[in-house]
């Protein structure tokens, strides 16, 4: 007998929906840890077009490790979800398997506060320089 004849297919449906969101989440933040770490060859190209055509500077060059250790950040954080994933939906099957209803709203709490956090950096970032 299977360990999954006794879950709800509804239950079950609605775990790997949540699970493939948490992935897609996952997928989003090392893209965007990687634009935000690549941000630093935007800049160096836009300098060498105003310094050739204009003689300007830009001052976001001075902070180019900023964007790149925020850039790793970001990916890191990517992938540490995308691992915590597989924690999470095993972790609800069990839960399934076992009649229990249950919630994990520390990782939700994390990601929001994860999430605001890199905003409230980007912000400084774009306000101080």
């Amino acid at each position: 007998m299977n360990n999954n004849d006794n879950i709800d297919p509804k239950n079950l449906m609605a775990v790997e929906r949540a699970t493939t969101a948490l992935i897609g989440t996952a997928i989003s933040l090392i893209i965007l840890g990687f634009v935000v770490e690549k941000f630093e060859l935007f800049l160096d190209l836009i300098s060498m077009q105003l310094k050739g055509k204009q003689g300007l500077s830009v001052p976001q060059l001075q902070n180019t490790d900023f964007y790149n250790y925020l850039g790793i950040a970001i990916v890191s954080a990517g992938i540490i979800l995308a691992l915590y994933t597989y924690r999470y939906y095993t972790l609800w099957i069990k839960h399934l398997q076992e009649g229990k209803i249950d919630t994990d709203k520390n990782i939700y709490f994390l990601l929001s506060i994860f999430v605001a956090l890199i905003g409230v950096v980007m912000l400084v970032g774009m306000v101080i320089v």
